[in-house]
This record gives C-alpha cells, structure tokens and sequence, in this order.
C-alpha cells in the first residue's frame, strides 16, 4: 500500500484497503484495538480533489459499554475504559507515544479556491515517508506542497 501512494505515477490496478485487529489477551483481560486506513479529502480548485492522502488511524474507544436494566427496561450506559481495559489501554498508549517519538504532525497546501491553503489534518508523518510523498503522484497530479520537510 505504501508503494502506491508514494510512487511517481499511479497505477489504476490497485485498491489498497485493509484493517486489523490487534487483540490484548492477559490472565487480567481481553481486549483489542483496530489499526485501518483512512483517507485524508483535501481542495482543489474550489471543489473536493478527485483522489485522497492516505493514513493509518490507531482506534481505541474511550467508553465501555456497560449493559444495565431497571423497572423501565434494558439500556446501556459508557464508562472510562480506563476502568475496564487498564492493560489494554496502557498498550494502547504505548504505542501511540512510540509513534508520536518518530513522527511530526503533517502539514501540507492544496490549492483552494483563490490560493494556496495549508492543511492540518490529525495525522501524524515519518520524516521518510514525508520525503517519499512529496515526490508522489497524488502531490504532482493536485500540485501539493508538503511542509516541514
């Protein structure tokens, strides 16, 4: 997926899609995440571009679903997940710092109506990758200019 999105001309045979699971079992508790790619729209002229960045988002729910029932009948109420899956969301944890220690926010301009517009969108970025995109097909075909390299 990483190839297609950094290569210097797309190739129309390929649709990268994908998501994973990440399970947490412990003799304490059994939990998971979800790793899966999103896409970043960006302007172009006024209008939504045809095409969008990729990004990979790292998902954990800060709620847990706690069934209850009363004179009233069944319904559910959220609580800190923090309470319920503390190893899972220490994992979870984990991993984000470990990432944000190797990545900086990505920055970028499409151009927008009347000029170039930055974009900040919640997405986090390697210096390679950084590198490797700006030299891609989609930052060519839209003119896209990255920041911060």
């Amino acid at each position: 997926m990483y190839q297609y999105y950094v290569a210097e001309e797309k190739k129309n045979d390929v649709h990268p899609f994908f998501v994973y699971s990440i399970s947490v079992a412990s003799d304490q508790e059994s939990s998971g995440f979800f790793v899966r790619n999103e896409d970043i729209s960006f302007p172009y002229h006024g209008q939504w571009a045809e095409d969008e960045l990729p990004c990979i988002m790292l998902s954990f729910p800060k709620g847990f679903q706690v069934d209850l029932e009363d004179e009233k009948g069944k319904y559910y109420i959220y609580e800190d997940i923090r309470d319920h899956k503390p190893l899972t969301y220490a994992f979870f944890n984990e991993i984000r710092d470990s990432i944000k220690k190797v990545t900086k926010p990505l920055r970028f301009s499409a151009h927008d109506a009347d000029a170039m517009k930055e974009q900040k969108p919640s997405v986090r970025i390697s210096q390679d990758a950084m590198h490797d995109l700006s030299k891609s097909w989609i930052f060519s075909k839209y003119g896209l200019v990255i920041h911060g390299k």
